[in-house]
């Protein structure tokens, strides 16, 4: 079973006062096991269905109500989405801060530990949170008492192994349970007949390690992939902006454009269901050198002055542009607390930016206070 499930199975049945325990201990006397009020808990889990629309559908499967589906449906990657991405922020003031702030590390060193490569620093900051994590955990739930051994699953002691396996193997997330299932799943469709299954799963895996050896040794044999639409343009960076539908550029003007604003941006996703919704606009872009957190609301191709010809006429050209509202920055002094496991960003103001250079065009502010507007018109 993946670790992350086991992980959250143990915690979630601490923090609701659900897991074994042998008499005189009783859930009653628990102070981290906040979810055995039935209202909290009611609280809590609306605020998971909440928050999960606001997950990309690049993210896949978001969590359901834990309510409804934890012991029946819950999938491993709603689990891991729970506990170890919406966890830090929904628990903040919900349970006790020595049992959240033990909660942190363990996400703080998954954060670390779950990269597809990492420094020698980040892993020996996964592996000293993992390490202070099972040390706190002892302390604060098991309490060196006999009759609560058993909070002590072997999942607790397990965590403690990823940086070291890393070293050896490594990144975890490159041979996780996740990778194993969709190889068998790979593997399985490439079996064309359905006598002798076993022989022909054995020679369809050697095939494969055979083509990836070669790819490795050179990658000139890898064929790139096209994963953008037809008539798209590649910004590069994952981005990618989709060919316009209309045949001839036209100029909408008045109450046309600010509908078609708000319709391509603002209002769009809010038409669906919320526990329909894959928020899918809330991206990272690089400006002035540091990584900002954006949501796009309007995306287009604007003609820009790119200097003159040999005749003094003005050429321009095709610039991709974004209007994107900025989030603030976290709040620094929540960060630390949470080990940097929980960021907390505000929308601030919009901007049109550029897709590929690092600047801002202009401003547009909302909600702005005059002293913001007053300051950035001096500057």
């Amino acid at each position: 079973m993946h670790l992350a499930q086991l992980l959250a199975d143990l915690l979630l049945s601490l923090w609701r006062g659900t897991i074994d325990y042998t008499p005189p201990d009783h859930p009653s006397t628990w102070e981290w096991a906040v979810f055995r009020d039935p209202d909290l808990w009611q609280c809590h889990r609306q605020a998971v269905v909440d928050a999960a629309q606001h997950l990309p559908g690049s993210f896949d499967r978001k969590p359901c109500n834990p309510a409804q589906k934890i012991n029946t449906g819950y999938k491993t990657w709603e689990f891991q989405m729970y506990i170890f991405g919406l966890g830090p922020a929904l628990l903040y003031n919900i349970i006790p801060q020595p049992y959240w702030l033990n909660y942190c590390q363990l996400v703080h060193g998954f954060h670390l530990i779950c990269q597809h490569s990492m420094s020698t620093q980040d892993l020996q900051a996964a592996h000293a949170c993992f390490i202070q994590w099972e040390l706190d955990f002892k302390i604060l739930y098991y309490q060196w008492r006999a009759e609560c051994f058993q909070f002590i699953h072997p999942c607790v002691h397990q965590v403690t192994h990823l940086a070291t396996e890393t070293l050896q193997k490594g990144p975890p997330i490159c041979y996780s349970q996740w990778m194993m299932e969709h190889t068998i799943g790979n593997l399985r469709q490439e079996i064309q007949q359905p006598s002798n299954p076993y022989m022909n799963l054995s020679r369809e895996g050697v095939r494969r390690c055979q083509v990836n050896a070669l790819k490795a040794m050179v990658p000139g044999l890898v064929e790139p992939t096209q994963d953008l639409p037809q008539g798209s343009v590649d910004l590069g960076d994952g981005y990618g902006l989709l060919q316009k539908c209309d045949p001839y550029d036209i100029q909408p003007q008045g109450g046309a454009a600010r509908a078609i604003w708000e319709y391509l941006g603002a209002n769009r996703e809010t038409e669906k269901p919320a526990e329909k919704v894959h928020i899918s606009r809330n991206v990272k872009l690089m400006l002035d050198g540091e990584i900002c957190l954006t949501e796009v609301l309007y995306f287009t191709c604007l003609a820009v002055a790119d200097g003159l010809d040999e005749d003094g006429e003005q050429i321009f050209c095709w610039q991709a542009m974004a209007l994107v509202m900025m989030y603030s920055c976290p709040d620094r002094d929540l960060l630390e607390l949470s080990i940097h496991a929980m960021q907390n960003p505000l929308l601030m103001s919009l901007a049109w930016c550029p897709t590929d250079p690092i600047y801002h065009l202009g401003v547009a502010y909302e909600g702005a206070s005059e002293d913001d507007k007053a300051q950035d018109n001096d500057d």
